[in-house]
């Protein structure tokens, strides 16, 4: 399985610049390939410098995690399917790597009670779910909130 950037197409771990702190990482993680280009979209549409990387299933995702963490260039944000190919959840992700300067949204067709129970005992980092069907205004607005909601960070500028 390759892993790619939407910005340059480049390999992960094939000179792929790691260090840019000017510029907000997402990952999606998301087994749908048809979604990408919506979540570019979206995405660029809160942040137009945004570098978006893709994992299909939650081990792609973690080596993705991991392998930024060395470098100590995190993710800023994850947008994640639920059910994803393979045995383990976005849920699993979140439980293992969530957290406030690396939130989470969620988009899945469960109910809020269904999310609920998924997400157990968390509850104090409670994830942001939006249903599919999904509407890319609810998405966009989502995203500006918990973007805006994190400490250091303003609408439009990292500090």
């Amino acid at each position: 399985m390759e892993l790619m950037t939407f910005e340059n197409k480049t390999p992960v771990g094939q000179g792929l610049y790691l260090g840019l702190p000017e510029r907000r990482k997402f990952l999606v993680v998301e087994d749908d390939f048809a979604a990408q280009p919506v979540w570019e979209k979206i995405i660029k549409m809160v942040d137009p410098k945004a570098l978006i990387f893709w994992a299909t299933s939650e081990e792609g995702a973690e080596k993705l995690i991991v392998s930024r963490a060395k470098y100590g260039d995190a993710f800023d944000f994850v947008i994640a399917d639920i059910f994803l190919s393979g045995p383990k959840t976005g849920i699993d992700l979140w439980k293992r790597f969530g957290n406030e300067s690396m939130p989470f949204l969620f988009i899945s067709s469960i109910t809020h009670n269904k999310f609920a129970e998924m997400i157990g005992d968390r509850q104090d980092l409670y994830p942001t779910l939006i249903r599919k069907p999904f509407n890319v205004r609810e998405c966009v607005d989502s995203l500006f909130a918990l973007l805006k909601s994190k400490k250091y960070f303003t609408l439009g500028t990292r500090h």
